[in-house]
């Protein structure tokens, strides 16, 4: 998969969210792979810049991973050796047929491909889609824009977790489609853990656009006098709380890194302070 290094920016929400929604669907696969595995807990997905949307190595019979290709829709199964051995074009296809031929795959690879059925989630919480109800994959209205999205959102997250000992390591959640870090704060409040969720969601219900968040927990109870925030960053304070910078914001994701910088050093630096 190549993003190319000048690429060709237009902010287009409407594109963007037909797209963030077949990509929302297309990932589910790769995250329901790990009920197949005797360790069923690491749903979380990563980055690859070659790649695009990947899951960890697995290991049967020989190891291998399973990549989602954002800008054709495609699905690979790839060895340890980079060597690809089965792929899947989604456009024109069902999600249950994606599943048929990864259970293929996965049984023949030594798995239990029955188990990988579609992750379950709360009612109302995921978007709601025509390929729930067996439309096709369609590479019409497409974008490699989302790519660039997560692609410098992937690098600006690892240098946090670089500079932030107590920060878990960047995953991309399927529930809710963000590419995030968790950093934990050492002392409990009231026998509650404290921590920090620092990420970029590629848009959903509370913005319909990609947006950074950083969001303290517990949140804070006085809402009324929140820290200013660098970067133009603002705060969200309805049903949850956190500092958000939106793509109408900030625009061209690598053009946009330092803005982002500045508005994710003050959120961060505030939201430690709100936690205090």
């Amino acid at each position: 998969m190549n993003i190319p290094d000048q690429p060709s920016f237009t902010f287009d929400r409407q594109q963007l969210t037909e797209a963030r929604i077949q990509l929302h669907y297309a990932i589910q696969p790769l995250a329901a792979i790990s009920n197949a595995l005797a360790d069923s807990s690491h749903k979380g997905l990563f980055w690859d810049d070659q790649l695009g949307f990947t899951t960890r190595e697995i290991t049967s019979i020989k190891s291998y991973r399973v990549a989602l290709d954002p800008n054709i829709l495609t699905l690979e199964f790839e060895t340890d050796r980079d060597q690809v051995f089965s792929v899947f074009a989604l456009s024109d296809h069902t999600l249950t047929e994606a599943f048929d031929w990864m259970k293929a795959i996965v049984n023949g690879l030594g798995g239990v491909a029955n188990l990988i059925t579609p992750i379950s989630y709360p009612p109302n919480d995921f978007p709601d889609s025509d390929l729930a109800r067996g439309a096709t994959f369609q590479l019409l209205n497409l974008t490699s824009d989302l790519a660039e999205y997560y692609a410098s959102a992937d690098q600006i997250l690892q240098d946090i977790v670089q500079h932030e000992p107590m920060a878990s390591d960047v995953r991309i959640w399927p529930h809710h489609f963000d590419i995030a870090t968790l950093i934990s704060i050492p002392v409990a409040q009231n026998g509650q853990e404290k921590s920090l969720g620092v990420g970029l969601s590629p848009g959903d219900d509370s913005y319909n656009e990609p947006y950074w968040y950083v969001t303290p927990y517990p949140y804070p109870e006085d809402r009324s006098n929140l820290p200013i925030l660098d970067g133009d960053g603002i705060w969200h304070t309805d049903h949850w709380v956190g500092a958000v910078l939106t793509a109408s914001q900030f625009g061209e994701p690598k053009a946009s890194i330092n803005q982002v910088n500045a508005f994710l050093k003050s959120a961060i630096a505030s939201c430690k302070q709100l936690l205090t």
